[in-house]
C-alpha cells in the first residue's frame, strides 16, 4: 500500500507543479525542452504506480501490461492536453508534439519498468 501511496502523490505533485506553476508562469513556453523530462517523468509515475496496484493486488508485472496501461493514460492526457491547447490559445501543437511527448513517456514507462521487474 506504501508504493501505491507514494507513486500516487509523486504523480499529483508532478502534475501540481505543471499546472499552478509551469503553465501561469508560460515556462513551456520559455523553455520549449521543460516538456521532454515532464512527459519522462509522467510515464514514470504511471508505471510506478500501476506496477505498485498490479503487486498489491498479486498480478503478475509486464512490460505489456505497463505498456497498455501507459498507452491509456498517453492517450487521455494528450486529449486533455489538445482540448487545453484549443480552449487557451485556439491553436493546438500537432501531431509531431504528441507523438514525442507519447515516445517520453514512454522512455519513462520503460525505465520504471526496469526499476520493477524481476
Amino acid at each position: 500500500m506504501k508504493q501505491i501511496i507514494t507513486s500516487a502523490l509523486y504523480l499529483l505533485t508532478l502534475f501540481a507543479v505543471s499546472r499552478f506553476v509551469f503553465e501561469p508562469t508560460y515556462l513551456y513556453y520559455e523553455l520549449r525542452w521543460l516538456d521532454i523530462p515532464m512527459h519522462i517523468m509522467g510515464g514514470f509515475g504511471v508505471a510506478s504506480l500501476a506496477s505498485a496496484v498490479l503487486t498489491y493486488f498479486n498480478k503478475p508485472v509486464s512490460f505489456w501490461k505497463l505498456f497498455i496501461i501507459y498507452t491509456v493514460v498517453a492517450v487521455a492526457w494528450e486529449l486533455y492536453e489538445y482540448v487545453q491547447d484549443i480552449v487557451t490559445y485556439a491553436e493546438w501543437n500537432g501531431v509531431f508534439d504528441t507523438a514525442q511527448d507519447y515516445v517520453n513517456g514512454l522512455i519513462g514507462m520503460s525505465i520504471a519498468y526496469l526499476f520493477v521487474r524481476k
